[in-house]
């Protein structure tokens, strides 16, 4: 099995919480969550268009994402900060290190400037937790 993420959903999904579009988003979002937590080595693969989460998430339409200039917008954003190109296989693992090292909470700000669910403070309150912690192979 593998998941595929959007570059910026590696650190949505840091920050999640059991929120979301609607239900049906919601449970989809909490078994990528669960999966990860629970096998933090699963291979997860960067993609440029609907994903592992994206599948459930009403905005989602048969031509992509109802919001794909914006998205596009964060997904390059947290490309260039993670090191992240399309086709790169990472585990959660993997991505939590990447997110301690190279995502400074400058770089949220402005990253993630535009995103609907900032102002909510889940990212930054997860990757403050984050870049906090002692153990950089941590998977909490």
């Amino acid at each position: 099995m593998t998941l595929s993420f959007r570059p910026h959903h590696f650190l949505c999904t840091l920050g999640f919480q059991g929120k979301g579009y609607s239900p049906y988003f919601i449970d989809n979002y909490e078994d990528v969550a669960s999966t990860l937590r629970h096998t933090p080595d699963l291979p997860i693969q960067v993609v440029s268009t609907h994903d592992s989460i994206c599948r459930a998430c009403p905005h989602q339409k048969t031509t992509g994402c109802a919001q794909e200039d914006k998205i596009h917008l964060l997904d390059q954003a947290h490309s260039q900060i993670l090191g992240l190109k399309i086709g790169d296989v990472l585990s959660w693992r993997q991505a939590r290190v990447r997110l301690k090292q190279h995502m400074t909470l400058e770089a949220f700000h402005q990253a993630c400037a535009t995103c609907a669910w900032k102002p909510l403070g889940l990212c930054e309150h997860a990757l403050q937790s984050l870049r906090d912690e002692d153990d950089e192979t941590s998977v909490a």
